[in-house]
């Protein structure tokens, strides 16, 4: 007698969770609450990248005050000046 009363627990746990599936899926709050969720997780993404960001720019900043040799560097890496006296090098590839 107790095998006949299986099926029915498990249909009635398949009913009481189908129920509590669609209760929270249809409630407005429940999904706004998935939906805030999902924002702070990706704003919170957002926000360690630009305080690393952040960090790398205050450490340029840093030197380029305070660093003349790093400035001659930036200088001569982004503007392609040479040093009088040097010989600048180009090398061509065939492709």
């Amino acid at each position: 007698m107790a095998k006949m009363n299986i099926p029915k627990n498990r249909r009635l746990i398949f009913i009481v969770a189908v129920v509590i599936i669609a209760v929270l899926t249809l409630n407005s709050g429940f999904r706004n609450l998935i939906k805030y969720k999902l924002q702070h997780i990706k704003l919170t993404g957002e926000l360690e990248q630009m305080k690393s960001e952040n960090e790398r720019l205050e450490k340029e900043i840093y030197y380029l005050e305070n660093d003349k040799s790093y400035m001659e560097y930036l200088i001569r890496r982004d503007l392609g000046y040479i040093k009088p006296g040097e010989i600048e090098y180009r090398i061509i590839s065939n492709k």
